[in-house]
């Protein structure tokens, strides 16, 4: 099976990389994240999904998110008065997948984040990217040849400034010899996003439910992967990546309600930004499979 296969030569690449650190090694996962879209109607039960180029999925991971979205509802708020029970709600979606080894080469394999945000989006009502820099990547980092992606909770003010910023999460691409010294690689990438975040500055909205805020929140991926590395080429669609991932650490400053579907690292790809804005699953995500 095509998919045994890649994800055994991922944890391959994950061992080589360590040298060592074998209790480590066995945190890594490997995901995958897809993309399509979902029509829901003003009830908020589905009406049908669509993943892009289902010819580019494993079948396993086809079988898998089948039979879990068939099973979705949401919550749907604002729906326009008067909208006709005929009527559907298309939303963008992300579905991130994880595979986790297990013992004798086998494997288990879940779902684990999604996102979802409205398409064709009215102008002014959204918050979007006035100036972000990205941030240097850390001397020290590049020289031990560490890359990782951080996942920050950021807060902006009316005036679209960022007010505030925490990394939620960060995963790194290989296996130091020890958890501190792993621990302390997340702090160094950690730093640096905080760093660049801190002076980007944001268009915030100007029209809708959302311009009346007091503040806007966003999560943003930033990615760090060295230059000519494997973890620099493009990956392609349905691609797996191998990673250890980080805790996911709970924001000291503000409240955030989140979707019961979302995880920071289901964001699509680099420079991609969530608001919360899109449907909301109204249960966490289900779904497991064992294989080997």
């Amino acid at each position: 099976m095509r998919f045994v296969l890649m994800v055994t030569l991922a944890w391959v690449a994950t061992s080589a990389w360590a040298g060592g650190a074998s209790e480590l090694r066995k945190q890594a996962e490997a995901s995958v994240l897809l993309t399509g879209t979902v029509e829901v109607a003003p009830d908020g039960s589905l009406r049908s999904y669509r993943l892009d180029h289902p010819e580019m999925i494993d079948a396993p991971v086809l079988e898998l998110i089948d039979r879990n979205v068939k099973r979705w509802s949401f919550e749907v708020d604002s729906v326009p008065e008067g909208l006709p029970a005929s009527a559907t709600i298309v939303n963008s979606m992300s579905i991130l997948v994880v595979a986790k080894k297990l013992e004798n080469d086998a494997y288990a394999l879940r779902l684990a984040g999604s996102y979802f945000s409205p398409k064709d989006q009215q102008p002014g009502t959204e918050l979007a990217y006035k100036r972000h820099m990205p941030p240097t990547y850390p001397f020290d980092a590049v020289r031990a040849r560490v890359t990782g992606k951080v996942y920050l909770l950021v807060k902006v003010g009316r005036d679209g400034t960022v007010e505030d910023a925490m990394a939620e999460q960060v995963n790194l691409g290989a296996v130091a010899s020890t958890e501190k010294e792993m621990e302390r690689w997340r702090n160094v990438l950690a730093a640096s996003a905080l760093r660049a975040v801190k002076q980007w500055t944001f268009t915030v909205p100007t029209r809708g439910e959302p311009a009346d805020q007091p503040y806007f929140l966003a999560r943003v991926p930033v990615e760090y992967s060295i230059h000519g590395s494997r973890t620099a080429k493009p990956r392609k669609y349905g691609e797996w990546a191998t990673y250890i991932p980080g805790p996911r650490h709970p924001n000291s400053w503000e409240a955030v309600e989140d979707n019961p579907g979302f995880a920071p690292d289901a964001l699509a790809a680099n420079g991609s930004m969530y608001t919360g804005g899109g449907l909301r699953l109204k249960s966490p995500l289900q779904g497991t499979v064992d294989g080997g």
